[in-house]
């Protein structure tokens, strides 16, 4: 055993001071020794390996010309699409993210800036949100051809969600009658009605939609103000504003896990999470007091629920661009991998590293694709590697 500088100089006592003294400090000399540790923050990153899958990087793919990896989507296992900022391209692997191929050129035949949001429609057919202008298009031959069905009054479609009983919900970006709106449609676009969330906070963006069956949908505004989400309890035709976290940037994603709903607030990297179905909500949890979180999905692994999101810190000059894992529902987070870092060994400069980790999709049982990127930076989608443990 080794000895503290203090227990050394009460033994050097003990053996001086005669059997009385002896016993008592031989008793405080156990105590002391017998006392638990006080207890300590464990280091996110400190967490055994064994806790969590094994994950590497195999692929980096940089659209030419692309400042940001926008969306990502799996069609079919190991066959995915990612949706780019600037002239708002689509791409297409059917090799697990080992390779890409542009199948779709929004800019050269509609002249859009991005594609914002994938989802497959009840009716088996691919539909996305764009900028610039603002639709809604489909595919009906997975990814590789596509047609607008509705452009919206609005420089941007965002969010983009299909109820259980067919309505499909699309969030609005500067929309045009100046309010905080969606569009709201019951036959895919063949009719539609623009509805304002509210008729008297300012203009924001409709960022994301959080619906888990039934008529409850949940939205989340961000954007030229601070985060707020509202609910609606009747398919998206009225709504109610259930909270408001002034120092929230934007609303990114919402995710269900077990009974409770969390939804990721950029700005301060702060997951806020609801227990009574988005009626209120409390911080659960803040990585930084600078950082974005894009998105977080369910990762089924050797019979265990995961949980991968995607978050960038930037509370340093460059940032880190990273996917989170969680193996107790959102109740705690561990850095799974940093993704400049493997792929690099060393960032070198703040425009190699800026922007967020703003997308992430798994495509097959073991392989995750990562979108990111942000305005002057090179947009890049990370293909990760799973296995069992080390």
């Amino acid at each position: 055993m080794v000895l503290s500088s203090q227990f050394k100089s009460l033994a050097i006592i003990l053996l001086r001071g005669g059997p009385t003294l002896g016993v008592s400090l031989m008793a405080f000399f156990i105590l002391a020794c017998s006392q638990p540790e006080e207890a300590t923050s464990v280091d996110e990153k400190s967490v055994p390996d064994a806790r969590f899958p094994s994950v590497e990087l195999v692929n980096t793919f940089e659209p030419a010309g692309e400042t940001n990896v926008r969306s990502s989507f799996q069609l079919s296992d190991g066959t995915a699409l990612i949706g780019t900022e600037e002239t708002g391209d689509i791409y297409k692997t059917t090799d697990n993210g080992l390779s890409w191929q542009k199948v779709w050129d929004g800019g050269e035949q509609w002249d859009i800036a991005d594609v914002r949001n994938f989802i497959r429609g009840q009716d088996g057919h691919v539909y996305i949100t764009t900028t610039e202008p603002g639709t809604v298009s489909r595919s009906k031959d997975e990814g590789e051809s596509w047609e607008i069905i509705s452009t919206a009054n609005a420089s941007r479609t965002v969010g983009l969600v299909q109820m259980e009983g067919g309505t499909m919900l699309v969030g609005l970006r500067r929309s045009e009658n100046g309010k905080t709106s969606i569009v709201r449609s019951e036959d895919y676009f063949s009719s539609s009605e623009w509805l304002p969330l509210s008729s008297t906070e300012p203009r924001q963006n409709v960022t994301c939609f959080g619906h888990w069956g039934g008529s409850d949908v949940l939205a989340g505004i961000g954007y030229e103000g601070s985060g707020k989400i509202y609910k609606s309890s009747d398919n998206g035709l009225t709504w109610t504003k259930k909270a408001e976290f002034p120092d929230a940037r934007d609303l990114m994603n919402f995710f269900k896990a077990g009974d409770d709903i969390y939804v990721l607030a950029s700005g301060i990297s702060t997951l806020f999470k609801s227990s009574d179905e988005g009626e209120t909500w409390s911080k659960a949890h803040q990585f930084w007091s600078k950082g974005f979180l894009g998105q977080c999905v369910p990762f089924e692994w050797e019979g265990r629920t995961y949980f991968l999101m995607t978050a960038t810190d930037q509370t340093q000059e460059i940032y880190r661009h990273l996917v989170m894992i969680s193996d107790d529902y959102g109740a705690s987070w561990v850095e799974w991998i940093d993704l400049l870092q493997e792929k690099m060994g060393k960032v070198y400069s703040a425009s190699d590293s800026g922007g967020g980790a703003s997308n992430l999709a798994v495509i097959s049982k073991d392989t995750v694709v990562v979108g990111v990127g942000n305005h002057a930076v090179q947009g890049r989608a990370f293909t990760l590697k799973v296995s069992s443990s080390k």
